[in-house]
């Protein structure tokens, strides 16, 4: 009785725990627009979120025109970037270069972009 108890509680936790993972991750989907230190204006748009983190969708910057789609990996020559959501952490290697890192809090991504060691600056994002 006690084996069949535990199985059924097992069974429920690991049911529940995936749709919970997936509830926080959803909040990263959607329209993103924000400042780049150095860059300037940009938009992110994350059309789904997969189960091990990684991001769909795109980055669009105003500056030259150049939107990046989110990959496998990040890869200059096929313009893609690689974003993976953690927790409430979403980090991007980016196309051109550099990473960012952001923490969400509410409708807000607040964090930093690198670019080697030459360059350090601010981004920031408000979900629209």
């Amino acid at each position: 009785m006690r084996r069949k108890f535990l199985a059924a509680l097992l069974t429920l936790f690991l049911s529940i725990t995936p749709a919970h993972t997936q509830q926080g991750a959803s909040a990263f989907i959607g329209e993103w627009k924000g400042q780049i230190e150095g860059i300037g204006e940009a938009r992110l748009v994350i059309a789904a979120v997969k189960s091990n983190g990684q991001i769909e969708g795109q980055m669009e910057f105003s500056l030259k025109s150049f939107v990046s789609t989110f990959g496998d990996k990040a890869d200059s020559a096929k313009n893609t970037s690689l974003g993976i959501v953690s927790g409430s952490t979403l980090s991007i290697e980016s196309a051109l270069g550099g990473k960012y890192e952001l923490a969400r809090t509410g409708n807000q991504l607040t964090g930093v972009y690198t670019r080697g060691t030459t360059f350090r600056g601010s981004a920031s994002f408000t979900k629209t």
